[in-house]
């Protein structure tokens, strides 16, 4: 008995001194109770791009402030020992009997795997007391998937957390102090994609539509719309963490551009054969319009139907159109040379000769000036968002670096302190 009014005196001074140091009307005086959120992506398994979600393995820590005097009656007198020290505490069965904010994962497809456990710690940053709510989350999880730039596309995949109760209740917060992650080494398509270290954050509110059906149910939320207003839409926080992955294009470049691009090409070498054989020249014309719309479908069924044009599809559709502008200039020059020759036969000095070689030129010329401002394209858009994206990651080590040396820098003065002597 007497080891526990000691320790439970001594969390009373360390408590006091606690609350001077902190801004309470920031955190106990304010209605909406702050969650503070970290997710650590543990393993990202196959990206399906055609059906626009992947499968991921996390873990989720949330964490909100309590209030001394409701954590210490739970608590045993080594736990409140270890609390004091600074170590984290095992709360079994917390939920049971306890407030938790209850949260939810938003964009999960398949049934979730979870497991959860809750402790108890002081926080090196504000000692203040925190539950910490640690959630083992395994699934499949849908994704828009953009893919505008493919196949130099970067994707998002991302987790979204929410809690059931509105933002009058709850908001959701990323940690400041620990910052999500992901585990770069067990991810399984590391062939086909990259992933980048850093990870986003952003914070959102979905809106939610109240519909009355009767009157008892009107009678049961009245008091809660005197407190929300009659009229203001009630919202919920939700708090997404963002990893990106960009594909390995190297693939796709020289399988997809490239013979798109070779096979372009080789209709410029139509124009060697005599435009009097017109007929010849139409018909590879038509053979390698054929082959092109042949691998175009061979790509797509690589991806989803969508309403948009992809950086692929664009290009193969204007060699498609190049390919149908050279086939009607054969059919052209042929009826001109049938026209105007009466024996169906050209010189090189002929007139229609130097026109088609006008032609090819002009051609050529286009074509490559089109080539041209997709590689700027390319090396202005795409490539510069993953840039971009290096760069965060760079940021991101540094501000982990800078974090790691701050906790490290607290961690040295919490040793030295001064002992809280307690007399019975």
């Amino acid at each position: 008995m007497r080891k526990i009014s000691l320790c439970s005196s001594a969390l009373t001074v360390f408590q006091k001194t606690t609350e001077e140091c902190l801004d309470s009307s920031s955190i106990f005086s304010s209605k909406a109770i702050k969650v503070y959120i970290r997710l650590m992506f543990l393993r990202i398994g196959e990206i399906d791009t055609l059906n626009e979600k992947y499968q991921a393995q996390a873990s989720i820590e949330s964490r909100w402030p309590i209030e001394f005097d409701k954590l210490l009656p739970n608590l045993s007198s080594d736990e409140q020992t270890r609390l004091i020290q600074g170590k984290s505490i095992s709360l079994i069965k917390y939920a049971e009997s306890n407030w938790h904010p209850q949260l939810y994962i938003e964009n999960i497809l398949s049934d979730l795997k979870e497991q959860l456990r809750y402790s108890a710690k002081i926080s090196q940053e504000n000692n203040q007391i925190y539950i910490c709510e640690h959630r083992d989350i395994k699934g499949i999880f849908w994704e828009k998937l953009e893919l505008h730039h493919f196949p130099s596309d970067v994707q998002e995949l991302s987790i979204s957390v929410g809690s059931i109760f509105y933002d009058d209740k709850v908001i959701l917060i990323a940690d400041p102090y620990h910052l999500s992650g992901i585990n770069r080494e067990a991810f399984v398509d590391q062939q086909e994609w990259l992933l980048y270290e850093h990870v986003d954050t952003k914070q959102r509110y979905i809106k939610e539509f109240l519909f009355r059906c009767g009157d008892e149910e009107d009678d049961n939320n009245d008091d809660d719309d005197a407190s929300t207003g009659t009229h203001k839409e009630r919202k919920r926080s939700i708090l997404t963490v963002t990893c990106h992955a960009a594909r390995r294009s190297n693939y796709f470049y020289w399988n997809g551009y490239c013979l798109i691009f070779l096979i372009t090409l080789v209709s410029f070498c139509i124009f060697a054969i005599p435009p009097n054989l017109s007929a010849n020249r139409l018909q590879i014309s038509c053979t390698l319009l054929l082959t092109s719309i042949t691998f175009r479908w061979t790509v797509n069924r690589s991806l989803p139907t969508i309403s948009y044009l992809t950086a692929m599809d664009k290009y193969a559709i204007m060699c498609l159109f190049i390919l149908v502008i050279l086939s009607i200039w054969h059919a052209i020059i042929g009826r001109l040379i049938f026209r105007y020759t009466p024996d169906f036969r050209v010189t090189s000095v002929t007139w229609l000769v130097n026109l088609d070689q006008y032609v090819l030129y002009a051609s050529i010329s286009i074509y490559i000036i089109i080539n041209g401002l997709l590689l700027i394209w390319l090396f202005c858009v795409p490539l510069r968002h993953r840039r971009e994206l290096h760069q965060k990651d760079i940021q991101y080590r540094q501000l982990l670096s800078k974090k790691y040396r701050s906790s490290k820098k607290k961690l040295q003065n919490n040793f030295d302190y001064i002992p809280i002597s307690v007399q019975s």
